[in-house]
């Protein structure tokens, strides 16, 4: 077949791809099995059968000695571990324990404890020991939604808890003393800059200080790998240790002239590698990185042309045997096929000119990991192609070299160091400025795997086969498809009925009401802990369903729970209009909302009963608050005075309640206003007074629908709640218990689509 010829020079490619393929259908992933099923055809030679079936049993054996999540019900026991990696995420603080036993029983594979009060880093490697809370990570039940548990999985963590004081942590055997990767990294925190906190991210691998500004930042420019270590980092390194020995190496005559230098200087890159990621921690993200660059020098080093995709395979099969699940992993991927694509320009550029290279490179490199990132992130860089071309030589040449200049000094001379530091830092800066210039994030609907696919066939196809009619006829197939795709869901998705999408966000509200091209979101979610909902949840949410600008968004009102993820949805998701409860709130979630919409020109309204508007084909009215409210005083009652709204086309309608319940019931029931709706969206998270019966009557809904989080604190849905919803003969479904819930007409009648169930329901079967 058409890479025959790769099949030939580099049978490891055959082995590699097989055991893709064996790992993905043992773990149920049928499509990916059968793309790789694709390419093993295009690499079919009788001669490599053997290999194929080798590739197979490695999968065999690394699905089957890979550790599974621990099967303990969810409850409080006695852990005790090693200390790993400790630091604050996302509001709190988290330690990850190796060596780990559960009441006394040994466990496979490490823990990741949360501790939300008295916090306390009890230092690297010390034993610890404490009752740990231990809850299994339970998905939400959007559809498509990222699998948390997974993730975990694929960092080797398989039992996750938390403690809620860390008084109750017991330091057993104490670690040892603050290293040279702890205190570099308390150095470079101390300068406060976000420059130092980049440059403790890229040299020590500590991410703790990355605000999710800095992040965006460097994401909104397309160079937002910089910030993390991969093998372009590792690469840096090899490449300043291979430079330095070189260099010394020649300027003794003597060793010159009897070793052979350049080899010398490779064997010294590669000690440098493998010590540097030994320095970094050996987080599972560096051992990876490293184990790829050292396969690649390792080809260098062989100077022989098919090593280098060769030696790729290789690495990639040393990381799938060690780490399984680092298959589905964003930055296994991410790293694997911007190395391909470094290959397949190196392949193809052989004999051209060096500055064409320079060039290629980072473009090739950019369009291989294009599909991952919109397929992974859904947010394209505008001027990634370019930024790459222009920033990653300066990181490369200019930044880390300096960086790398600090960390060597620091031991010997922190005066040094800091001269180093903080050129790095100032040079870091034009990144930083660059990014907030130029810097633009284009959400993309998501695309499918069939799109991936076809990205990566024809890409490949293009770089690593010989010229030959199939080869023609595969990369026109693959254009069409590249082109194609995106068009019919694009047709798809803009002739679709009205839809009412409760997404599943937790204890918190959002809906995503949409007719054709049109998209509402009421709500996004929110969490007190600091969990953002608008990245994780909702904006992934959103791209899923290929929505990529909002007509309205409307916040019900200004608690944590249904406007936290809303600030992230308005700086990322073009959008119309914002309507409010109020003009005015000093509640920080609400002024952060104001002020993206500022920032970003978006109108803001201040709505109440009596508003109305028709658009595209869908009737909105605002049946509450029922005045216009400019400042929130004191005392006020946001759930009573929450945006309550009623929408719908000649197909459906739904009643969007926000948290109104009881007294506001009573008020929407005495209004002179038709309440009907086939959709109630129960307010207040089904609270004891919500859905009263002279409301219920008024509404007449068939559908009632809570979002609510699963074994909240607060007990919801209340039972009285659901027993006279039931009286109603209402048909009932819960975020907490039934995941995302869709309802749209069929034409013929309303159909109910469940995340967490496997069937669904129409209303009049």
């Amino acid at each position: 077949m058409i890479l025959r010829e790769v099949s030939l020079a580099a049978p490891l490619v055959v082995v590699f791809t097989a055991m893709c393929m064996g790992i993905a259908v043992l773990w149920g992933d049928i499509a990916a099995g059968m793309f790789c099923l694709f390419f093993l055809v295009l690499l079919y030679d009788r001669s490599r059968i053997v290999h194929l079936g080798f590739g197979l049993v490695l999968a065999a054996v690394a699905v089957l000695f890979s550790p599974g999540w621990t099967g303990l019900p969810d409850g409080e026991y006695l852990v005790q571990g090693r200390v790993a990696e400790s630091g604050f995420v996302r509001g709190s603080f988290r330690i990850t324990l190796d060596n780990v036993s559960v009441d006394g029983q040994h466990i496979r594979g490490r823990a990741l404890i949360s501790i939300y009060e008295n916090v306390s880093d009890p230092g690297q490697r010390s034993v610890v020991e404490g009752r740990v809370r231990l809850k299994t990570p339970r998905p939400l039940g959007n559809e498509g939604e990222f699998d948390y548990r997974s993730y975990l999985l694929s960092q080797g963590i398989t039992l996750k808890g938390s403690i809620k004081d860390g008084a109750g942590i017991t330091i057993k055997k104490p670690g040892r003393a603050q290293g040279l990767r702890e205190h570099i990294a308390a150095a470079l925190s101390g300068y406060a800059r976000p420059e130092a906190e980049i440059m403790k991210a890229v040299l020590t691998g500590d991410l703790s200080g990355l605000s999710y500004s800095l992040r965006d930042g460097f994401a909104s420019l397309g160079v937002a790998h910089l910030l993390a270590i991969s093998g372009l980092h590792m690469g840096i390194v090899f490449l300043l240790w291979y430079f330095v020995s070189f260099t010394l190496l020649r300027l003794i005559p003597a060793l010159a002239g009897r070793l052979d230098t350049p080899f010398i200087a490779k064997l010294t890159g590669l000690a440098g590698v493998l010590l540097y990621a030994h320095f970094v921690g050996g987080s599972i993200p560096a051992v990876r990185s490293a184990i790829m660059v050292a396969c690649i020098i390792v080809s260098l080093m062989l100077s022989r042309r098919h090593h280098l995709i060769e030696s790729l395979s290789l690495a990639g099969i040393l990381i799938l045997l060690w780490m399984p699940r680092s298959l589905y992993t964003s930055s296994f991927l991410l790293s694997f096929s911007a190395v391909l694509g470094i290959t397949g320009v190196y392949l193809r550029l052989e004999g051209s000119p060096r500055w064409l290279a320079y060039i290629l490179i980072p473009v090739i490199a950019s369009a291989f990991t294009l599909p991952i990132t919109i397929s992974h992130f859904g947010f394209v860089p505008l001027s990634g192609f370019v930024a790459n071309i222009v920033f990653v030589p300066w990181f490369s040449f200019v930044v880390m070299p300096l960086g790398m200049a600090g960390l060597v000094f620091f031991p010997v001379s922190e005066q040094i160091s800091s001269l180093f530091f903080s050129l790095s830092f100032d040079t870091m800066g034009v990144i930083i400025r660059a990014a907030e210039m130029f810097g633009r994030l284009h959400p993309v609907a998501g695309p499918g795997n069939a799109w991936v696919f076809a990205c990566y066939a024809g890409m490949i196809t293009a770089f690593f086969s010989t010229a030959s009619r199939m080869r023609t006829v595969l990369l026109s197939l693959c254009i069409i498809l590249i082109v194609a795709i995106p068009a019919g869901l694009r047709f798809y998705r803009n002739h679709q009925p009205l839809c009412f999408d409760f997404i599943s966000v937790g204890q918190g509200d959002s809906t995503l009401v949409t007719k054709g091209r049109t998209a509402i979101l009421i709500d996004a979610g929110g969490s007190r802990w600091g969990f953002d909902t608008g990245r994780f949840i909702v904006g992934p949410h959103l791209l899923r369903r290929g929505v990529t600008k909002l007509d309205i968004v409307v916040i019900t009102h200004a608690h944590t729970d249904h406007i936290g993820g809303m600030p992230f949805i308005l700086d990322r998701f073009p959008t119309g209009e914002v309507w409010t409860n109020m003009q005015e709130d000093w509640n920080p979630d609400f002024r952060s909302v104001i002020h993206v919409a500022e920032k970003k020109g978006i109108l803001v309204k201040n709505v109440c009963l009596g508003d109305a508007l028709r658009h595209a084909g869908l009737d909105i009215e605002i049946l509450n608050p029922q005045k216009r409210i400019g400042r929130r005083s004191a005392g006020m009652d946001q759930n009573l005075h929450s945006i309550v709204l009623r929408i719908g086309d000649n197909s459906m309608r739904g009643l969007f309640m926000g948290d109104v319940e009881g007294l506001g019931e009573i008020r929407l029931c005495r209004l002179e206003t038709n309440l009907s709706a086939d959709v109630l969206k129960v307010g207040h998270h089904g609270s004891k007074n919500s859905c009263l019966m002279m409301f219920l009557e008024q509404v007449n809904p068939e559908i009632a629908v809570i979002q609510v989080g699963y074994g909240n604190v607060f007990k919801l849905p209340n039972i009285a709640t659901l027993d006279r919803l039931s009286q109603q003969g209402v048909y009932i479904r819960r975020t907490d218990l039934h995941g995302e819930v869709k309802v749209y007409s069929s034409g013929h009648s309303l159909v109910v689509k469940s995340g967490g169930l496997s069937a669904d329901r129409s209303l009049y079967e």
